[in-house]
């Protein structure tokens, strides 16, 4: 019915407005026959005696009015001065031109198209509206939204989208707390016992890491009788973050409470000298902090410490530091003692290692090794992670984690991490038929040095290095302590074609880790999280919220260390894409699939 109103009120008004151009161009037509007959009156016209007016004219001499008026041989013609009008026996004739009717009817015509047009667009419009408005409807009864019949389009969106940001950030909540909620001490936001003796545990038993380190267990003592809860969080917090002050100088520190009273520090990598200077100046600084600033005359603060090797287990180390602990209780107020271990690993200083790390440059002693990644969904070796060793001058072959924080020290990082690159990139080169990617951890020291990118991106264009065939793995714990100077960075390498890949997830536990400006492509567990998860139950909720933190940018999440059967069918269950680990295949001198594995 709207429809037909629609067309209908066009079509009268077009009728009416030909009925009164037609009209009126009669009515132009009988003036200008008006004018001229007029004219002719005036002279040849004779008053009858009736009061009518008589023209006699000749039936063989027409009268003819070309080209506006023609007027027939007329023996008589009888005008009516009160109604203005010429009648004639015979009828009277007006010709007019015709182009100006036929010019007016074409723009009647024209308005008329361009009205059924945009007609019809509007009904498109209007119909698209409404199937949008039920779609949001129906969008909105999905979520459970009471909406009212008044509002509009607009005013429903707006509620919608209210509604998803909310959602969004209850979500975001949720797998934060669900990715810590394990491992994360309430009071503090620090690891708990489980989570540090996790890390200590792969400390101890990863070949790849460094053989030794230093334990401290810092209890505090309260020189009240009845100290409130909030009073022991706030010191406890105080504590904690002088001591990550203190120790922010290394590359790796892993803080968590352990007791009530009891904090613990791990450092990999610490020597005993370093390890005593160390735990002298942490009994002194906190025993002098603004939180005992009323009790300095109270023993408050002990701390004991241990040296570790690899080997060790974690029940031997704690017990140690346990026993140092007593035996700091015993030395005095505010004291920190240590026992020195017997066998110690060998120690080499800064110009050693500059020379060492010249000479296996110089001479090729970097030897490369390729771990496969094995994927459960595809059932294949979807990439292999490079690992370096060094072959020493004193025939050892030292993992990464011995010589690489020596090359930083040395200021060697970068040139260690392009020769490589372009040793990987001559590998890759040899084996073009295999469409294998390589992935290499970068130290974040090379990344952020301003030569590296330029060199990257010359090396690229002469075909040294295939970035469609390389990855890039960056350490979780550099990536996000040094984010923003990163990111710039980090972003260049995936324009030039590199695929991101963060490393050692889950080694701390930071909110910021699940670096959402970044476009990753994947993520690996540190083996600190990995092993044994079938029996943890509290690294299993970890690992579960960290894969769904990540599935929503569609980033896989994959497992380093795997070793057991168990621990990767638990990895199956909880969401993890793919693993390595010497459950699969212990690392490779080439980087081929090995059918083996499928």
């Amino acid at each position: 019915m709207q429809r037909l109103q629609q067309i209908a009120l066009p079509i009268l008004l077009t009728v009416v407005a030909v009925v009164v151009v037609q009209v009126v161009w009669w009515q132009i037509g009988l003036g200008v026959q008006q004018h001229q007959v007029s004219i002719l009156l005036h002279q040849l016209v004779v008053p009858a005696g009736n009061g009518e007016l008589w023209l006699h004219q000749p039936a063989a001499q027409p009268l003819l009015l070309e080209p506006i008026v023609a007027l027939p041989p007329l023996d008589t013609v009888a005008v009516d001065i009160n109604q203005r009008v010429i009648w004639t026996q015979t009828g009277l004739l007006v010709t007019l031109p015709w182009w100006p009717l036929v010019l007016v009817y074409g723009l009647i015509g024209a308005v008329w198209s361009v009205y059924l047009r945009g007609l019809k667009r509007q009904q498109q419009l209007v119909g698209k509206q409404r199937q949008q408005s039920d779609q949001i409807r129906a969008i909105l009864d999905f979520a459970n939204l009471p909406v009212s019949d008044d509002l509009d389009s607009v005013a429903q969106l707006e509620m919608l989208q209210k509604h998803l940001l909310h959602q969004q950030r209850r979500d975001e909540e949720i797998k934060r707390l669900v990715r810590v909620q394990g491992l994360l001490d309430q009071d503090l936001a620090i690891g708990n016992r489980i989570y540090f003796e996790s890390k200590l545990q792969h400390y101890l038993t990863d070949s790849a890491e460094v053989d030794s380190g230093a334990l401290f267990l810092i209890q505090l003592r309260h020189p009240e009788s009845d100290v409130s809860q909030a009073q022991l969080v706030q010191r406890l917090s105080g504590c904690a973050e002088l001591i990550g002050q203190l120790t922010s100088i290394y590359e790796l520190t892993v803080i968590a409470r352990v007791a009530e009273n009891d904090l613990a520090l791990l450092i990999p990598g610490l020597e005993q000298k370093d390890a005593a200077t160390l735990g002298d100046r942490l009994a002194m600084v906190l025993s002098r902090a603004w939180f005992f600033q009323a009790h300095e005359d109270y023993d408050v603060i002990h701390l004991g410490y241990v040296v570790y090797n690899r080997g060790q287990t974690s029940y031997q180390v704690m017990a140690e530091a346990d026993m140092a602990l007593k035996t700091a209780q015993l030395q005095g107020p505010n004291a920190a003692f240590g026992f020195v271990q017997n066998s110690k690993p060998k120690i080499h200083g800064s110009v050693w290692w500059r020379t060492e790390l010249a000479n296996a440059l110089q001479h090729n002693r970097l030897l490369l090794n390729f771990q496969p990644v094995f994927s459960w969904a595809q059932g294949d070796v979807i990439e292999h992670e490079v690992l370096v060793r060094l072959h020493s001058s004193e025939g050892d072959k030292l993992t990464a984690a011995e010589f690489l924080p020596m090359a930083a020290n040395c200021g060697m990082a970068l040139a260690i991490d392009q020769a490589v690159l372009l040793k990987v990139g001559r590998l890759i080169d040899q084996e073009k038929s295999d469409g294998s990617r390589c992935t290499i951890n970068l130290s974040c020291q090379s990344i952020l040095q301003a030569e590296f990118i330029p060199w990257l991106e010359q090396q690229v264009a002469q075909g040294l290095i295939a970035p469609q065939r390389l990855g890039i793995e960056i350490d979780e714990h550099h990536a996000v302590r040094h984010f923003k100077a990163l990111k710039p960075k980090l972003l260049r390498l995936h324009q030039l074609g590199f695929v991101l890949v963060i490393d050692h997830a889950g080694l701390t536990l930071n909110e910021d880790a699940l670096l959402p400006e970044l476009p990753l492509e994947s993520v690996k567990l540190h083996p600190s999280v990995v092993r044994h998860v079938e029996k943890q139950l509290e690294q299993q909720l970890f690992i579960r919220g960290m894969v769904a933190s990540y599935h929503n940018r569609g980033v896989r999440v994959l497992a380093s260390g795997v070793e057991t059967e168990a621990e990767w069918q638990c990895l199956q269950k909880l969401g993890v894409s793919g693993a390595q680990g010497f459950y699969f295949s212990q690392p490779l001198v080439q980087f081929k699939a090995i059918d083996s594995l499928n």
